[in-house]
């Protein structure tokens, strides 16, 4: 967990740059370079921010390991976006709108450069009846699938993307949807591509998720990983402030019809308190969530959390923001209902093949561990909301 004074500095680098900033930021009192420097470079690497919020530090606090790495990040901006304008024409022989999703697609037109955008790996969005087609595609350019070591039963049924391992070791996710099957939250695959803007990729024609539907995405990625990475709360403090009034009033619409509403007004809260930046139907948005849930929010630390990565090292963390983000209570029951029961598809998750699911002693002892998380929960829901 990085100290405090690693806490402000990273807050400081965040909201100068969502200022446009261009000189070295000077770090906060009470920061020591000796003591806390390499526990902010490991932050910021941790975060994958080292391209944006790196080029901030002043030189003293910049050393060549780190430099390297700056230098690596770059380059794989670089040779991904290649890559996707390589297999771009092949995606198109079997979808007339494949739509380039995530980082990339931030990378291209959202950010100052495009190497400001780390990602780990290229996204498109394509019908369901395309996916087939287009792995095999692929998989004749040099791509293999890669099953992550589930069962591809666990990607058909309860998933929305396949995964391949190109040969120069690009990852390709082919989604055919957005949110997961069951989801409470649901966010219109097709409705994504038809608000899709035509965009230029090289010499290719991509399209890419109209505004709107980039924070929304960005939003429901947040409650998957609950609300733990910093590239976000950039990717949000860029989009949010350029949205039109009508483009505002549609994200409201969009986020109440999606079931995303409070996860939306939790995740413009983080950018407002990191990067300073702040929106008009922010108001509005807070109402939805609740002054129960904004207490819980606030005790629990959700700006510090992201800023700790605590989703990563807190078992529970995650699923009591999702809970707190759900649509509706009788939707909460049953999210904790799916929390503790031991089916398939939790099964499959955690590697188990479909021919030969695990009897009933793993079961009750899996099951028996998602009690004691599901018991973690409510002592930090508890401890979160007598917080002062």
């Amino acid at each position: 967990m990085p100290h405090e004074p690693v806490r402000r500095y990273l807050v400081e680098l965040a909201t100068a740059w969502a200022n446009r900033a261009e000189g070295p930021v000077a770090p906060p009192p009470g920061f020591e370079p000796e003591q806390h420097a390499p526990a902010l470079r490991a932050a910021l690497l941790a975060h994958n921010v080292e391209v944006p919020l790196g080029a901030l530090l002043p030189p003293p606090l910049r050393e060549a390991g780190f430099e390297a790495q700056v230098a690596t990040s770059r380059a794989r901006t670089t040779a991904l976006l290649l890559e996707a304008e390589r297999i771009l024409p092949l995606v198109g022989r079997h979808a007339e709108r494949p739509v380039l999703l995530k980082g990339a697609a931030l990378a291209l037109r959202t950010y100052p450069e495009p190497a400001q955008r780390w990602f780990l790996d290229l996204d498109l969005l394509v019908p369901r009846p395309a996916v087939g087609p287009i792995c095999r595609e692929l998989e004749h350019a040099g791509y293999r699938p890669l099953p992550g070591g589930r069962d591809p039963r666990f990607y058909e049924k309860y998933h929305l993307h396949r995964i391949l391992l190109g040969p120069a070791g690009a990852c390709v996710e082919v989604h055919w949807d957005l949110t997961l099957p069951g989801s409470v939250y649901h966010l219109s695959a097709s409705g994504v591509t038809a608000r899709a803007r035509a965009d230029q990729l090289g010499r290719q024609h991509v399209w890419r998720p109209c505004a709107v539907d980039q924070v929304l995405h960005a939003t429901y990625q947040n409650i998957a990983d609950g609300w733990l990475d910093l590239r976000r709360v950039l990717d949000l403090a860029l989009l949010v402030p350029a949205l039109s009034p009508g483009e505002q009033k549609m994200l409201a619409e969009l986020a109440r019809h999606s079931g995303l509403e409070r996860a939306l007004a939790l995740s413009l809260h983080v950018v407002k308190c990191v990067a300073g930046v702040g929106d008009e139907a922010a108001g509005s948005l807070e109402r939805a969530l609740g002054p129960a849930a904004w207490r819980m929010a606030r005790g629990l630390d959700v700006v510090g959390g992201c800023l700790d990565r605590r989703g990563r090292s807190v078992e529970g963390y995650t699923a009591l923001l999702h809970l707190l983000s759900t649509p509706r209570g009788a939707q909460r029951w049953r999210e904790l209902g799916r929390l503790l029961w031991v089916g398939e598809e939790r099964l499959l998750d955690m590697g188990h093949q479909a021919s030969a699911l695990p009897g009933l002693w793993v079961r009750t002892r899996v099951g028996a561990h998602q009690v004691l998380t599901a018991a973690r929960m409510g002592a930090m829901a508890g401890r979160a909301l007598i917080a002062p």
